[in-house]
């Protein structure tokens, strides 16, 4: 697994957590950045001794380069890993903005074997996308999901918020409806509950929806995207069969996974490893030949168990014994049998798995820390 980190952005969102930088946007900047972003493959795939199976290229904005920047890179990063990897990969995902789409930058994605387009709609609602600083009008996104469905792509991701500001009655349901209207091959959707810090729930106390109009719109949205056949695999993400992400399911099952670019996050070899955000230290660093490291965490066995459960009760599929076992040399339910039998109500048993019944799902972090 490889994860790509490019951070720049045209403008940050105001909900957004992820490293991100803006006021840095040149095509010179984005060469060197490229440029290093192969350097650092080329120095960890070395020690990485495996195939690399996923590609998740995210940020900030990825599509902000261009469509010529996005060839080249991809020309750069073949190079790299088909002398690595004897052509193992089975998907490839690149996050777009909306205002990034168009008919060059979709003909050169489109060319990638296995390539997956993750784009994030939120909403429709230009009230909302006002407040929540996205850059981006209804009709701008009306006009790239018909260039998509258009376009050769067929592996297609999009992103919603329920609980946005002004998101009043039933927007969610009709913005997943639109979508699906204006791009019906859409394969996979990811639903998030909006969640602020104390700051953004003041400064937007007046816009947004009662919490408990929230739950309803939530709800309804949740219905809305399996009306259309999807089936909810992780908390917030639904697809058709065969179309589940690949890349974040090695997440959640604790694959081990490398990380490259200014902030990003890297784990094997039982080493969680975080990246300078730095974007001159970065550059500068791997100038050097050198790994432009910030912080190394051991995570020991007790560690790794929390987040296998916590993450593998997220999923549907829930908590897989043999896995379990071959990571943690112990028995899942013969570890757990207390707490399973004084809890059973929540759980689904069958001899692969532990799963949280469907109408508790959406409690799945709260229960995961029976175990916890």
């Amino acid at each position: 697994m490889l994860y790509i980190h490019i951070p720049f952005c045209v403008y940050k969102c105001a909900y957004c957590n992820f490293y991100s930088v803006v006021n840095m946007n040149s095509p010179d900047l984005y060469k060197k950045y490229l440029d290093a972003l192969i350097k650092e493959f080329e120095i960890r795939i070395k020690d990485y001794k495996k195939n690399i199976e996923t590609i998740y290229i995210g940020g900030g904005t990825p599509s902000i380069i261009g469509a010529k920047m996005l060839e080249y890179f991809f020309e750069k990063l073949f190079e790299v890993i088909n002398k690595n990897n004897n052509d193992k990969i089975k998907e490839i995902t690149i996050e777009f903005n909306i205002n990034d789409i168009n008919k060059e930058s979709l003909k050169v994605i489109s060319k990638i074997k296995n390539i997956r387009l993750s784009i994030g709609i939120q909403t429709f609602n230009e009230e909302s996308l006002k407040i929540i600083n996205r850059k981006t009008n209804k009709n701008n996104i009306i006009e790239a999901l018909k260039l998509i469905n258009k376009s050769n792509l067929e592996n297609i991701s999009v992103d919603f918020i329920c609980g946005l500001p002004l998101n009043y009655k039933e927007q969610s349901k009709k913005d997943i409806l639109q979508a699906f209207d204006l791009l019906p091959k859409i394969k996979h959707i990811s639903l998030y509950y909006l969640e602020l810090n104390d700051f953004l729930k003041n400064k937007w106390r007046d816009f947004l929806p009662a919490e408990e109009d929230c739950v309803y719109y939530y709800n309804l949205a949740k219905e809305t995207i399996e009306s259309f056949g999807l089936m909810r695999y992780e908390i917030s993400n639904y697809a058709f069969s065969n179309y589940e992400s690949i890349h974040n399911s090695g997440y959640w099952d604790l694959k081990d996974y490398l990380g490259i670019g200014a902030g990003a996050f890297g784990c094997y070899k039982n080493n969680r490893y975080e990246n300078t955000k730095n974007i001159k230290d970065y550059l500068k660093v791997l100038s050097q030949n050198k790994l432009p490291v910030k912080n190394i965490e051991y995570l020991d066995s007790d560690t790794r168990k929390k987040e296998f459960i916590f993450l593998s009760l997220r999923t549907a599929k829930g908590i897989n014994f043999l896995n379990y076992k071959k990571l943690f040399k112990e028995d899942f339910i013969d570890k757990h049998s207390e707490i399973i039998n004084k809890h059973t109500k929540y759980f689904i048993i069958s001899k692969e798995y532990l799963s949280i019944k469907k109408i508790y799902f959406d409690y799945a972090d709260e229960i995961s820390l029976l175990f916890l």
